[in-house]
């Protein structure tokens, strides 16, 4: 089986209430840490690029009801700074935090809080490099990039290498390892969640951590358990097998 590394931040579920929350806070504070691709409802300038990139990858038509409580802020990291920017910021304006992969939070996890709590939207979409390592059969992919840009790479660097992962290509590799991973090479080769060995997470303080530093309860959590409670992943570490594809 290839051995695939992934890499994956998730800050989806850090709740943090205020009554005084604004896009104005989230704004001032995003633009001081110079983290300069985000957007807010605030102005009318900026409405319809607001629910562009709102609604852009939305699955799940029902989010995307007018009625429906809308995030202070929609921020759109490119860099390992910039995510950390982005929990750091909403923490101090007092957001709670979803994580947008690919969209498909059927349950709308990624698009609404408990009790209309102030919310922010960190869309990952951006952040989707995927390096694959044919040598030693492993792979960092970030958390914004889809299954159909992971395996694409894949593809792309060998003929011989896969992935055991999901059969939808739009599905954000954030969300579906997240969950678990399920699809049509797991009776063999098991979840997705199952050839992660390592990830890159920040944490509600702003720590950049890795699988050794986060401990062997939070890897897991992040990794099939569900995800979104310990803080935002980066990227995710996985295994591959070389013979699953032999060469015609």
């Amino acid at each position: 089986m290839p051995i695939f590394l992934l890499l994956i931040t998730f800050s989806s579920l850090l709740s943090f209430t205020s009554t005084t929350t604004t896009s104005q806070d989230i704004a001032t504070c995003l633009s001081s840490g110079n983290v300069l691709n985000f957007t807010t409802p605030s102005s009318a300038s900026s409405t319809t690029t607001f629910n562009l990139i709102l609604n852009f990858s939305i699955q799940n038509l029902r989010f995307s009801s007018p009625d429906l409580p809308k995030p202070a802020a929609i921020i759109l990291p490119s860099t390992l700074p910039d995510l950390r920017a982005a929990v750091l910021c909403c923490r101090a304006a007092s957001l709670s935090i979803r994580i947008r992969s690919g969209g498909h939070s059927y349950e709308g996890l990624s698009y609404l809080a408990d009790h209309h709590t102030p919310f922010a939207l960190i869309d990952m979409m951006n952040l989707n490099q995927v390096r694959l390592d044919a040598g030693s059969l492993t792979a960092w992919v970030q958390t914004g990039a889809t299954l159909g840009e992971t395996y694409y790479a894949i593809a792309e660097s060998s003929d011989t290498l896969g992935f055991s992962a999901g059969s939808c290509p739009t599905v954000g590799s954030g969300g579906h390892i997240a969950g678990g991973g399920f699809g049509l090479l797991s009776r063999k080769y098991g979840l997705a969640a199952d050839n992660i060995v390592d990830a890159i997470l920040v944490d509600s303080s702003g720590r950049v951590l890795d699988r050794k530093s986060m401990g062997d309860d939070v890897f897991w959590a992040i990794c099939g358990g569900g995800g979104g409670t310990e803080g935002g992943a980066l990227s995710l570490h996985g295994v591959s097998s070389s013979s699953r594809f032999p060469k015609s």
